[in-house]
C-alpha cells in the first residue's frame, strides 16, 4: 500500500500542496463522473441531495427574515442627515455579514447534523464498489460518534462566532473576517468531508484532523469546493453529494488504494462486495 500511495500523482508531485488543492476542487467534478459511471450509486445519492435541499431552504427564509428584522432594528431612529445616511449604509453592510454568518454556521450545523448519516452510507457503497470488504470498515461506537460530532460542531461554531466579532470594526473587519472565515471554514469542511472515508474505517476525530493536516492541499480544495456550492441552489446540493464520492476516491488514491472499480477474474483483495442493503435490496 505504501508503494502505491507513493506513486500517487499527489505524492509524485514535489508542489503537493497545489497538486492536492486542484484535486480537491475538481472533487465534485470527479465524483459526479464516478457516479455517472455507476448509476446504482444515485439511490444512494438522492436522499442526502433532496435533505441538502429543504436545509438550505430553511436556512434562506431564515436569513431573510432575521437579517431584514435586524437591519431595521439597527438603522431604527437614524434620521435623514448626511452622517446619518454614512451609518445607515455601515450597519447595512455589518447587518449584512453579521446575518451571512450566522446563516452559514446555521446551515453547517444543519447540514452535519441531518444530512452526515446519508453522506456516510453513499461513502460506504462507494468503498464496496471499489472492492472493499466488510472487514476492511469498521464501525465507531454511537457514543463515540456523537463525541466527534460535537468536537468538530464546537470547533466550527466556536471560530465563526470569533470571526463575527471581526465585523464591529467598520470596512476592514467584515472584509477580513470574509477573508480568514473562507481559508478556516474551507479547510473545516475539507477535513469532515475527507474524514468521512477515515470515520468507516473507525478512525476518531484526532486521526482524521491529523491526516487533515497532512495533506492540507486535498483538505482545503474540498473544503473551498463545499463553501462554493453552498451558494448554488440545488446544483449544489447534488454537487455537494458527489463531492462525498470525490473525497472517498482522494483519500484512497491519497492512501495507495484502487480508485477503479475491480474487474471479475481479479484477486480476491479486490472483489466487490455489496454493502448489506444492496445485498437486502437485491434480495
Amino acid at each position: 500500500m505504501m508503494d502505491s500511495a507513493a506513486a500517487s500523482p499527489v505524492n509524485q508531485s514535489g508542489d503537493r500542496l497545489t497538486r492536492g488543492l486542484v484535486d480537491g476542487l475538481r472533487s465534485g467534478i470527479d465524483g459526479f463522473a464516478f457516479m455517472c459511471r455507476h448509476p446504482s450509486l444515485w439511490s444512494h445519492g438522492v436522499k442526502p441531495v433532496l435533505l441538502n435541499i429543504l436545509v438550505a431552504v430553511a436556512v434562506l427564509l431564515g436569513a431573510i427574515f432575521f437579517g431584514q428584522w435586524l437591519v431595521n432594528w439597527a438603522t431604527d431612529g437614524l434620521g435623514d442627515g448626511l452622517w446619518d445616511r454614512v451609518k445607515w449604509w455601515i450597519y447595512l453592510f455589518a447587518m449584512v455579514f453579521l446575518t451571512l454568518g450566522l446563516a452559514f454556521i446555521s446551515y453547517l450545523i444543519l447540514m452535519s447534523a441531518i444530512c452526515s448519516t446519508s453522506f456516510s452510507k453513499l461513502a460506504r457503497e462507494v468503498e464496496f464498489k471499489l472492492g472493499a470488504k466488510e472487514d476492511d470498515l469498521a464501525e465507531i461506537s454511537t457514543i463515540g460518534g456523537i463525541v466527534d460530532s460535537l468536537r468538530a460542531m464546537i470547533k466550527l461554531v466556536t471560530i465563526n462566532l470569533l470571526l463575527l466579532l471581526l465585523n464591529v470594526i467598520p470596512g476592514i473587519g467584515s472584509l477580513a473576517a470574509f477573508t480568514i472565515g473562507l481559508y478556516i471554514d474551507s479547510y473545516i469542511l475539507g477535513s469532515e468531508f475527507l474524514g468521512i472515508p477515515l470515520e468507516l474505517r473507525g478512525k476518531r476525530w484526532p486521526e482524521r484532523q491529523e491526516f487533515a493536516r497532512t495533506w492540507r492541499g486535498a483538505t482545503l480544495g474540498i473544503g473551498a469546493n463545499v463553501t462554493g456550492l453552498m451558494f448554488i441552489p440545488i446544483v449544489g446540493a447534488v454537487f455537494q453529494t458527489t463531492t462525498v464520492v470525490g473525497a472517498v476516491l482522494i483519500h484512497r488514491r491519497l492512501t495507495g488504494l484502487p480508485t477503479e472499480v475491480p474487474r471479475e477474474g481479479e484477486t480476491d483483495s479486490f472483489d466487490v462486495e455489496p454493502s448489506p442493503e444492496t445485498r437486502q435490496a437485491g434480495d
